[in-house]
C-alpha cells in the first residue's frame, strides 16, 4: 500500500489539518508519490488498484470525486473516473493503463469546505482484484437476485441467471470507470462547441437578419494588465456580427502600455470611439464618459478585463430577431480564471422580477435599448461599485418585454482581489447595492428594509404593507399525533399554539377542516387558540376539496393554505410574504420550509417532464443554492401547499383547487393556472418555518394523479423556465448532471 502525499493545484485554499477550502468550482489536488519527485515510475505501472481517501464535504458543499490518469498524454477531461464515496471517503476500484505519468483527484465541481486526507493506493493482483470486483457486482444485485449464503454459492446462482456475455460485461462494467461527474470542462466540449454555428453560417443568417442594429459596446479602461485589456479587446474584434462600434473611455491610466494600446487600436479599427479623462473618474465616471460616445441603438456594457466569445453579438442580435418587441435582453455567463480556464458557470433563469430584488442575476451579457436608457438617465455616483445593478433597476422598471438568450455569452475575469473572485473582496459593493434597492423600493412602492443576507451578494428586500387586510389560515386536518422532537405532539394544537404565540401579524382568522372526529383536546385547543372547525363530512380523502371548503367558509381577503404539521419560527412571516404578494403580477407566495433536523425541505418547486418536484431537498438550512437561490427570494413555477398565500380573488378566479388532484399536485397545478393568468410565485427566503411531518412520509403518488398532471401540462410547460435544462433533474439540486449531456 502506497501513502500518497495530497498536493493542492489549483482552486485550493488551505483552512487547517485536512481541511481546504475550493474556491472554484474545479479544485485540483496532484497524488505523488510520499518521497516526492515524479509520480510511482516504478511501483504503479497499470493494472488493479484500490483507492482509498478521507473525504468529506461540509455543509452544503457535496462530494463528488473525480481521478484523472495521465498516460503520457496529459490528463483529459473524457477519461475522467468517477470515484465512489463509502463510510464517509473514497474507496474504489480502478483499473489503470500500462503507462502512467500522473495522477489528479477532484474532489467536487463546486466552491466549498471539504476535509481531505489519507489518501492511500493499493495495487491488487489479478485473483484479489476478480475477487474484490465480484463481491462489489454481488453487492449491486437486486436484492431477489443476491440471495444468501456464501459468495461463492452467490456467484454461482448469478452465473446461471445470466448468458456469459451478459455475465462478463457486468462484471466489467462494474469496475470500468463511471460516467464521470458533472464537469464544466465537459459540458463546454460535449454541448456548447458542438451546437456552436460556424463563422460561414453566422454570416449567412446575419445576411437573413430583418434587424441590423448597431451595438454600442461600453467599457471603461483603467490600468489594466495588458494580457487581460488585449484579450478582452480582441474578444470584440473578433466578433462575426459586425454592427458595433466599440466605446472607450480611458480613465486617466497611469499604467504606460494603456495609451498606447488604445492609441493604435483606434488608428485601424473605424469602429472604435475612444475618449480620454484627466482626471480619473472612478467606474461611475468614466462609464458615463463612455456612455456618452455611443451612438448604437442597443447597448451592452463588457468591463475591461473580461472576454466574450466570437458568436456573442451574433447570438443577442439572432434573438432580438425572433422577438423583435424585445426591450431587454440578458445571457448566461461564468467566471475565467488568470490562465484563460473556464469555469462556476451561471445557467441563469428566465425572466424574474423578485430574483433581481435579492441578487444581480442578469449581470453579462446584456442589450439595453439606447432610448430606454436616455430615459433612465446615466450611471448614479451614489451607487458606485453597484452601479450596473442600480442601471439594470431602474432599467427593468420602464421595459416591459425581457428575454433570457441561455447561452454562456460572457467570460467574467476572476482576478485576485476581484468582485468576480468574491464580493467580500470590496465591502463597498455591498454597500452600494443596498443603496441601490433602497432607492428601488422608495421608486415602486415604497421602502420598508433592505438587508444582506448571510451571503454577500444576495438581499432581502421588503416594501410595507400598504393594507392590513384579515387573512384567512385555512388547515386541513386528520387531527393526529405525531412524533416531534422526542414526544407525541397533538400537530394540530401544536401548529395553533405556534401561529398564535410566535406570529406577530394580528389581523388572522384560522379555519381548520377536520374529518368529523376532533378529539375532546383537539377541539379544546380550537377554541383556546381563537380559531374555529368545518368538517368535511364526505368518506373519501380529498385534500383539495377539504382546503377549498375552507377557503368558502373562512371570510378573508388573503387565503393562506397551511398544513397542519407545520410550526412557525419567523414571528413576521404573515407579513413578509404578504409584502410580496402585494407586488404587482405576483400570484402566490410561499416560505422556507425546514425539516425538524434543520435540513431543507421547500425552497420552490421545479417541474421538469412534467414532473414537480423541491430543488435542494435536504441541504443544510444554511445552503445559500446556485447563486443565491435558497438566500434570496426568487421566482418559481410554484411553491408549495403546505405554506400557500394567495389573493381570495385570484384563487376564486381560476375556481380554487382542482379536487381531481386528491391528494398529490394540487398546489402545483394552482401555481401553474395562476400563471396562465400571468401571475407569478416566489418563494420568501425570509420566512422559516418547521415542516415536520413530510421527511418520514412515503413520497408516493397516484397513478391517475400523475397522468392528468401531464395530460394537462407536458405541452404547456415543456421545460422549466427558472432551472436549466443541463442541471440534474430529479432530484434538483442546481447540480450538472453528466446524464443530460
Amino acid at each position: 500500500m502506497i501513502a500518497c502525499r495530497i498536493e493542492p493545484k489549483g482552486q485550493i485554499e488551505p483552512e487547517g489539518e485536512g481541511v481546504w477550502r475550493s474556491t472554484g468550482s474545479d479544485p485540483q489536488f496532484r497524488l505523488t508519490h510520499p518521497r516526492g519527485g515524479r509520480l510511482f515510475p516504478f511501483r504503479l505501472t497499470g493494472g488493479w488498484v484500490r483507492i482509498r481517501a478521507d473525504l468529506e464535504g461540509f455543509g452544503s458543499t457535496k462530494a463528488v470525486p473525480l481521478l484523472y490518469v495521465d498516460d503520457g498524454s496529459g490528463f483529459r477531461e473524457e477519461e475522467a473516473v468517477r470515484l465512489e464515496m463509502r463510510d464517509g471517503g473514497i474507496d474504489d476500484l480502478v483499473h489503470l493503463p500500462r503507462r502512467v505519468r500522473g495522477l489528479r483527484l477532484d474532489p467536487l465541481a463546486a466552491s466549498g469546505r471539504f476535509r481531505l486526507a489519507r489518501a492511500t493506493l493499493e495495487p491488487l493482483p489479478g485473483p484479489a482484484a476478480a475477487l474484490a470486483v465480484a463481491r462489489r457486482l454481488v453487492a449491486r444485485l437486486p436484492e431477489e437476485e443476491r440471495g444468501g449464503g456464501a459468495l461463492l454459492g452467490r456467484l454461482a446462482r448469478l452465473a446461471l441467471s445470466r448468458p456469459p456475455a451478459a455475465l462478463w460485461r457486468a462484471f466489467w462494467d462494474s469496475a470500468r470507470p463511471r460516467p464521470a461527474a458533472a464537469s464544466y470542462a465537459a459540458w463546454i466540449a460535449q454541448v456548447e462547441r458542438p451546437a456552436l454555428p460556424s463563422p460561414e453560417a453566422m454570416r449567412t443568417a446575419i445576411a437573413g437578419f430583418r434587424l441590423r442594429p448597431r451595438i454600442s459596446i461600453v467599457m471603461p479602461v483603467y490600468n489594466t494588465p495588458k494580457p487581460y485589456l488585449e484579450a478582452a479587446l480582441t474578444s470584440i474584434r473578433a466578433q462575426v456580427y459586425p454592427d458595433w462600434e466599440l466605446c472607450l473611455c480611458d480613465d486617466a491610466s497611469t499604467a504606460p502600455h494603456i495609451a498606447p494600446m488604445l492609441d493604435a487600436l483606434a488608428a485601424e479599427e473605424p469602429r472604435v470611439r475612444l475618449h480620454r479623462r484627466t482626471k480619473n473618474g472612478r467606474i461611475v465616471g468614466a462609464s458615463n464618459d463612455a456612455l456618452a460616445l455611443a451612438t448604437g441603438d442597443w447597448i451592452t456594457l463588457i468591463d475591461h478585463d473580461d472576454v466574450i466569445p466570437p458568436h456573442a453579438l451574433f447570438a443577442l442580435v439572432e434573438a432580438l430577431n425572433a422577438d423583435p418587441q424585445t426591450d431587454f435582453l440578458y445571457s448566461d455567463e461564468d467566471k475565467i480564471t488568470v490562465d484563460g480556464e473556464r469555469y462556476e458557470p451561471f445557467f441563469k433563469p428566465d425572466w424574474s422580477p423578485e430574483t433581481l430584488e435579492a441578487c444581480m442575476y442578469t449581470a453579462h451579457l446584456a442589450l439595453y435599448r439606447r432610448d430606454i436608457v436616455a430615459r433612465i438617465g446615466a450611471f448614479r455616483p451614489e451607487c458606485e461599485g453597484a452601479q450596473d445593478y442600480d442601471f439594470v433597476l431602474r432599467y427593468t422598471e420602464l421595459a416591459t418585454r425581457v428575454r433570457h438568450v441561455p447561452q454562456v455569452l460572457y467570460h467574467w475575469r476572476a482576478i485576485p482581489g476581484s468582485t468576480a473572485q468574491a464580493m467580500d473582496n470590496k465591502g463597498y459593493v455591498v454597500a452600494a447595492a443596498l443603496r441601490a434597492l433602497e432607492d428601488r423600493a422608495r421608486r415602486t412602492g415604497g421602502l420598508d428594509s433592505v438587508r444582506p443576507t448571510a451571503f454577500a451578494g444576495s438581499f432581502h428586500l421588503r416594501r410595507p404593507l400598504r393594507e392590513r387586510p384579515l387573512v384567512s389560515i385555512v388547515i386541513p386536518t386528520a387531527g393526529r399525533d405525531s412524533e416531534v422532537r422526542g414526544r407525541t405532539v397533538d400537530l394540530l394544537a401544536a401548529c395553533l399554539a405556534s401561529i398564535r404565540e410566535r406570529s406577530s401579524y394580528e389581523a388572522l382568522e384560522i379555519v381548520a377542516v377536520d374529518n368529523g372526529d376532533l378529539r375532546p383536546t383537539t377541539k379544546a385547543a380550537l377554541e383556546r387558540y381563537g380559531a374555529r372547525s368545518v368538517t368535511w363530512d364526505r368518506p373519501d380523502f380529498n385534500v383539495a376539496a377539504k382546503m377549498n371548503l375552507g377557503a368558502r367558509t373562512a371570510t378573508g381577503e388573503t387565503l393562506v393554505f397551511l398544513n397542519d404539521d407545520i410550526e412557525v419560527i419567523s414571528p413576521d412571516w404573515i407579513e413578509a410574504m404578504l409584502a410580496l404578494l402585494q407586488i404587482p403580477g405576483v400570484g402566490a407566495v410561499g416560505p422556507k420550509l425546514l425539516f425538524e433536523s434543520g435540513e431543507l425541505q421547500h425552497v420552490g418547486v421545479t417541474v421538469i417532464d412534467a414532473t414537480p418536484d423541491h430543488p435542494r431537498r435536504s441541504y443544510p438550512r444554511e445552503d445559500p443554492g446556485h447563486f443565491f437561490s435558497t438566500a434570496g427570494n426568487r421566482n418559481y413555477l410554484a411553491v408549495t401547499g403546505a405554506c400557500v398565500m394567495v389573493r381570495r380573488g385570484d384563487f376564486e378566479g381560476i375556481g380554487g383547487f382542482d379536487e381531481a388532484f386528491a391528494v398529490n399536485y394540487n398546489d402545483v397545478d394552482l401555481c401553474l393556472r395562476l400563471r396562465e393568468r400571468s401571475l407569478r410565485s416566489v418563494y420568501c427566503a425570509e420566512v422559516e418555518l418547521y415542516h415536520y411531518e413530510s421527511r418520514n412520509r412515503a413520497r408516493t403518488v397516484a397513478a391517475d394523479e400523475q397522468a392528468r398532471f401531464r395530460a394537462r401540462w407536458a405541452e404547456k410547460i415543456p421545460k422549466d423556465p427558472y432551472y436549466s435544462e443541463w442541471f440534474e433533474a430529479l432530484p434538483p439540486t442546481f447540480e450538472l448532471d453528466p446524464a443530460r449531456f
